[in-house]
């Protein structure tokens, strides 16, 4: 698949090749959707096709649904935050919610997730604080703009339908995409798409700044707002481009990564 294929050099990674992987596979099977069951069961369905995913693509969750920990580490509030799922290594540490819904997601659900991610970072163990942390909000449904900048302010990656996730955007372009764009245009991704994948922790760093007068001047603030809004342009605009283009060399590549998937975990 195109994920697969060698990174220009002037892109630095952003995500392991693994996790891409799962992102990609689920971007493909929220696009293709035809989840079954109702209510709980259909909350309990996404999740076990997701881990699934993760499993087979050699990434270990050390939480589930069900979890009140964070990469085993306890909220400083002490409320029992339900973790969906969760990974842990050297290189970051990873939070998931997963939300396959009938309706556009809330605003609550966002700020509840970002929520018990501040929660848990305020309850880490200085070893863990220090371990970049990565979040990603899951949906079976449309998310609306409101909530898509909320996410791009906080570094919240969002994988829905109808838009390519702003994590395969930036690694579309550094694996032969940019040709499709002009050198602006794929200078706008390399700049503006990193900042909406960022840590946790590189936004906090950017609110202790702002707060102590260090920060740059578009970090935060009124041109925060500008700068996350100029992103999520680029996703809906250039990602069509984008999208077009990945289409052109494997026209069925969305259909053809939901069926290895329907066959790997046995349908959904």
């Amino acid at each position: 698949m195109w994920w697969q294929e060698p990174r220009l050099r002037e892109y630095p990674q952003l995500i392991s090749d693994n996790l891409l992987d799962v992102i990609a596979r689920a971007y493909g099977v929220v696009e293709v959707g035809g989840l079954s069951g109702y209510g709980p069961e259909r909350g309990r369905n996404f999740e076990r096709l997701f881990y699934s995913l993760c499993t087979r693509r050699g990434v270990k969750l050390c939480e589930k649904a069900g979890s009140v920990t964070l990469a085993q580490q306890k909220s400083a509030s002490g409320f029992a935050h339900e973790v969906d799922g969760a990974t842990r290594s050297v290189e970051n540490i990873t939070h998931w919610e997963l939300k396959h819904l009938t309706t556009k997601l809330h605003k609550n659900e966002v700020l509840i997730f970002n929520g018990k991610g501040l929660d848990y970072f305020y309850g880490s163990s200085n070893f863990f604080a220090k371990i970049p942390i990565l979040r990603f909000l899951l949906s079976g449904w449309d998310v609306g703009d409101n909530c898509r900048l909320y996410a791009a302010l906080w570094g919240i990656m969002l994988i829905e339908p109808g838009r390519l996730p702003l994590p395969l955007l930036y690694e579309a372009i550094a694996r032969g995409a940019h040709c499709c764009l002009k050198v602006r245009e794929s200078d706008a991704i390399r700049a503006h798409v990193p900042w909406a994948c960022r840590s946790l922790q590189e936004v906090l760093r950017e609110l202790s700044g702002w707060g102590n007068g260090s920060a740059a001047q578009n970090c935060c603030g009124p041109n925060a707002t500008r700068r996350g809004r100029e992103t999520l342009a680029i996703q809906e605009e250039l990602g069509l481009d984008v999208t077009d283009y990945l289409a052109e060399i494997n026209p069925d590549w969305i259909d053809d990564i939901a069926n290895a998937t329907w066959d790997e975990v046995g349908g959904w």
